[in-house]
């Protein structure tokens, strides 16, 4: 009862708007997969949703950056704050080929010849034969993200030397509630049989990393 206490109501809001759209996914890839096509495809409502978020998480960041600058917060809390900004900038920027089709831009010869989809962006580059989205975006990330929703709280509070970093760095942990609605709309997403529910996946990661860097877990000192 304590966990349900501690959802805020913006976060019953989104866990709410989550789970809709991940069923309303897993509706159409079972009964009308051209409908599901359309709902995950280039620049429609799940990409643009994803992109959004990802953005609304680096300005989460950058709100944090400012706050610790100001409390005179550790220079690696700033950091930490500045790095995540970045990186959730990079990912909205990626998600969407950095604007290209919303302002028309053509892709440059580069990216013509070494990116599958001829979008100007890193994730679908094929590098010496390798798909970067296959091996970073998607084999290295799956690890990342089990050990940071599953592990990472149990190992801050169990291992000193973790929680020592944790408290120099000052990373934003998952709570509870975002952890186990993860793991419950992935494993929802799975049962999708088209590559296209990595599109709604990518979404509920936007949503939940976003709710996180607002609602962080106070870790035990």
């Amino acid at each position: 009862m304590n966990s349900l206490k501690n959802i805020t109501k913006l976060e019953y809001l989104f866990f709410f708007l989550l789970f809709a759209a991940s069923a309303y996914g897993i509706y159409l890839a079972f009964t009308d997969m051209d409908a599901f096509l359309v709902f995950t495809q280039e620049d429609g409502m799940v990409e643009n949703l994803t992109s959004l978020f990802l953005f609304a998480a680096s300005g989460v960041c950058i709100y944090r950056l400012i706050q610790y600058k100001k409390a005179q917060k550790p220079g690696l809390w700033l950091l930490t704050a500045a790095v995540l900004a970045l990186l959730f900038f990079f990912a909205g920027g990626e998600e969407i080929s950095w604007g290209q089709r919303i302002f028309g831009i053509q892709s440059g010869e580069f990216f013509l010849e070494h990116n599958k989809q001829a979008e100007t962006n890193l994730h679908n580059l094929i590098v010496g034969g390798t798909n970067i989205n296959k091996l970073i975006f998607s084999q290295i990330l799956f690890v990342v993200m089990v050990i940071y929703f599953l592990f990472a709280r149990l190992l801050v509070n169990k291992i000193p030397f973790i929680a020592r970093l944790e408290q120099q760095f000052n990373v934003p942990l998952p709570k509870i509630q975002h952890a186990v609605v993860m793991i419950v709309v992935a494993g929802s997403l799975a049962l999708i049989p088209n590559a296209k529910n990595a599109e709604l996946l990518e979404m509920s990661f936007a949503f939940i990393f976003f709710l996180i860097f607002l609602n962080p877990a106070k870790v035990e000192q």
